[in-house]
C-alpha cells in the first residue's frame, strides 16, 4: 500500500515547464485546476488550518566574534504600536594606535608643547549617497532610519569595566558569545552630561568644535572654530555622529598615560581600558543603523596641538589628532520594554531583535468547514481517518491515507503556507519586515533544534517569506511555499511533525548555507533586525480569507 499523498513527481516535466512563465510569488489557487487535464487525473485544492502561538524573545545573540560579516548596528529609540519599545546601543573594544607622544626632549634652545583640545567619539551611519546640489555639495540619505528622528536621543558613553573574552572562559578551545541582554559593568560616564542627538543626513557631515589657537602664543586663550569631515569608501564626505567626550575624564584615562606600560603593546592595553559601552535612552525617538565595520573607521578621536617654541615665541605650531579605532570585539544591546499598545486579538505580532516570535502549528483539514462549503470534495472521503475525533485531518492522519487499490491517489503539486498582514494598523510598507523566515523546531529529547525546512534551500528561489504588496503598494501578505517539506511528511520521506517557528528574517545569518556556501540546517539565533509586523492569526470567524493558512493543490488519480 502506499500514502496517497506525494509530490507529483510523474508531472515534474510539466512543472519544470511551467516555472518559466510562474511566478514564485504567485497564489496557486489557479496553478492545480491546468496542472492535469485529462481523463486519468483531477485536481483540487484544501485548506489546513493554523494555530498560531506568539512568542515572546529575551535575548539574542548580539556579537561579531564568530561572525565577522556582522556589519548592522542599530543606534537609538524606536517605539512603534503593538511592538516592543527598543533602546539600542552597543558596546566595543578600541585598538591601540603607534606613535603615541605627547611630549619630547628639548632640542638645542627649543621646546616643544602638546596640548590636548578635544576628544570625541566618532560613529559613522550608515547611509546612501543621492546626488549632488546646486553647490556641489553630497546629498545623502540615512540607510532604513525607523521611527521619528526629529525627536533628541539621550546618549551616555561609559568605559567598560567587562573584559569581552573572544574565547570562552570556561572552555578555551570553543570562540565566547555574548547576548543582547548581557549586562555589563558600567565604570567612568565618558560623555558629557545631557548630551542627546538627533540624526540628521544633511546637517551630519560636518562637526564644528572649539580649539586654542596657539599660532601666536602657546599661553593663549583665545578659541578659533575647527571641523572634521570624514570620507566614505567612495571618497564622499558621509555623514556620521560626534559625540564630545569630557576632556578632563579622557586626559586622565588616555591623554596623560601614554608613555606608561598600560600602553606599551596592545595586550597591555585591552587589559587596562576593556572598552566602551554605549547606551542610549529615551521615551521614543528614532533607529539609525551605524557602520562599526566599514570605511571610515569608527573611533574615539584625540585632537591635539604641536607648538614648538624658542624662548616664549611660537615658531611653529600645527594640530594633529590620534584615532583610537572602535574595533575587534563588538556586540549590540537592547533594552526592550513592553508595547504601548496590546496586540488586538486574532493577530500576533513577529518583531525582530529580541521582540518576538511566533509558533505555527498546522491543525489540519477542518472536516466540518469543507462539508459546509465543498460537500463534494474529495478529501471528505477520508473523514473516518480521523482517529482522534478533533474534527481536523491533521498531517499525520494524512499521511496515513492508503489507496485502497494499491495505486497512487493524491500527489502534492503545492503546498503554500500564507500569513496576511493587518493593514489598517501597518499601511506604510517600508516600516515593515522585508522579508520573513519560517523554520521547523526538532525535538531532541528536552532540547529544541530550530532547522531549516527543506523548502529553503532545495526550492530556494521560489521558497518566499518576502513582503507582497498589493496593486496600490500596500502591504498585503507573506507566502511560503513549503511544498518538498509537506510532502515529504505525507509520503512518509519524513517522520516528524514538529511544529514550525516565524520569525523576522536576517540577511546572510538565515540562509540556509555558511559562510563557505556549505548547507548548514541549523538556524541562527543572531537577530538585529528591529522591523516588527502584525499579522492576521488562523481564526476563521474573524479573519475569514485572511486568515493564516496552509493551501495544498493536489492531484488525484481516479
Amino acid at each position: 500500500m502506499k500514502n496517497i499523498f506525494k509530490k507529483g513527481t510523474y508531472v515534474g516535466v510539466l512543472f519544470l515547464s511551467l516555472a518559466g512563465i510562474i511566478s514564485c510569488e504567485k497564489d496557486f489557487t489557479d496553478i492545480g485546476s491546468g496542472v492535469i487535464s485529462n481523463n486519468e487525473f483531477s485536481t483540487g485544492e484544501v485548506v489546513l488550518e493554523v494555530e498560531i502561538t506568539q512568542n515572546n524573545i529575551t535575548s539574542v545573540r548580539a556579537d561579531n566574534i564568530s561572525l565577522s560579516i556582522l556589519e548592522t548596528y542599530w543606534l537609538g529609540v524606536y517605539n512603534k504600536p503593538y511592538a516592543k519599545k527598543i533602546e539600542a546601543g552597543f558596546v566595543s573594544q578600541l585598538s591601540l594606535p603607534s606613535n603615541l607622544v605627547t611630549s619630547e626632549a628639548a632640542v638645542v634652545d627649543t621646546t616643544t608643547v602638546y596640548n590636548l583640545d578635544k576628544v570625541i567619539l566618532k560613529i559613522p551611519y550608515t547611509s546612501v549617497f543621492v546626488s549632488k546640489d546646486a553647490d556641489g555639495k553630497s546629498i545623502f540619505r540615512l540607510d532604513s532610519i525607523l521611527g521619528n528622528p526629529a525627536i533628541p536621543t539621550a546618549l551616555e558613553v561609559y568605559r567598560n569595566g567587562t573584559f569581552i573574552n573572544v574565547l570562552d572562559p570556561v572552555d578555551p578551545s570553543k570562540e565566547n558569545s555574548f547576548s543582547s541582554d548581557f549586562v555589563y559593568q558600567e565604570e567612568e560616564l565618558l560623555s558629557n552630561a545631557g548630551f542627546t542627538f538627533k540624526p540628521n543626513a544633511a546637517l551630519d557631515t560636518v562637526f564644528y568644535f572649539d580649539r586654542i589657537d596657539r599660532s601666536a602664543s602657546v599661553n593663549s586663550t583665545t578659541s578659533i572654530q575647527d571641523t572634521l569631515k570624514i570620507s566614505n569608501a567612495t571618497s564622499l564626505p558621509g555623514p556620521f555622529l560626534a559625540v564630545p567626550l569630557d576632556l578632563d575624564e579622557m586626559k586622565r584615562l588616555f591623554w596623560d598615560k601614554f608613555e606608561d606600560p598600560d600602553f606599551s603593546s596592545s595586550e597591555e592595553f585591552q587589559t587596562y581600558f576593556k572598552g566602551i559601552i554605549v547606551k542610549v535612552n529615551g521615551a521614543d525617538g528614532a533607529l539609525v543603523p551605524i557602520d562599526l565595520a566599514g570605511t571610515p573607521t569608527p573611533s574615539i578621536d584625540f585632537f591635539y596641538a604641536k607648538t614648538i617654541l624658542k624662548g616664549s615665541d611660537v615658531i611653529e605650531n600645527t594640530t594633529s589628532t590620534y584615532s583610537f579605532p572602535l574595533s575587534n570585539a563588538r556586540s549590540s544591546t537592547y533594552s526592550m520594554s513592553p508595547g504601548t499598545m496590546s496586540v488586538p486579538n486574532e493577530n500576533f505580532i513577529v518583531q525582530g531583535t529580541a521582540g518576538t516570535s511566533a509558533t505555527v502549528r498546522i491543525l489540519g483539514v477542518n472536516l466540518e468547514e469543507l462539508e459546509n462549503n465543498n460537500p463534494l470534495d474529495p478529501i471528505l472521503e477520508y473523514k473516518d481517518k480521523d482517529a482522534n475525533n478533533d474534527g481536523f485531518l491533521d498531517l499525520e492522519e494524512l499521511a496515513s491515507l492508503k489507496d485502497e487499490s494499491n495505486q497512487e491517489g493524491l500527489l502534492v503539486n503545492d503546498a503554500l503556507l500564507t500569513f496576511n498582514v493587518n493593514k489598517a494598523a501597518s499601511p506604510d510598507a517600508d516600516l515593515l519586515p522585508q522579508k520573513l523566515l519560517i523554520y521547523k523546531n526538532i525535538q531532541n529529547n528536552a532540547a529544541v533544534t530550530p532547522t531549516h525546512i527543506e523548502d529553503s534551500y532545495t526550492e530556494f528561489a521560489s521558497f518566499g517569506g518576502d513582503l507582497l504588496l498589493d496593486e496600490e503598494g500596500a502591504p498585503e501578505r507573506y507566502n511560503f511555499k513549503i511544498t518538498d517539506y509537506i510532502s515529504n511528511l505525507l509520503d512518509g520521506t519524513g517522520d516528524d511533525f514538529p511544529t514550525l517557528e516565524l520569525k523576522v528574517f536576517n540577511n546572510i545569518t538565515d540562509l540556509p548555507v555558511n559562510g563557505s556556501g556549505v548547507l548548514d540546517l541549523n538556524v541562527k539565533t543572531y537577530n538585529w533586525n528591529p522591523r516588527s509586523v502584525l499579522l492576521l492569526n488562523g481564526d476563521n470567524a474573524t479573519n475569514g480569507v485572511e486568515k493564516a493558512q496552509l493551501k495544498i493543490s493536489y492531484t488525484e488519480k481516479k
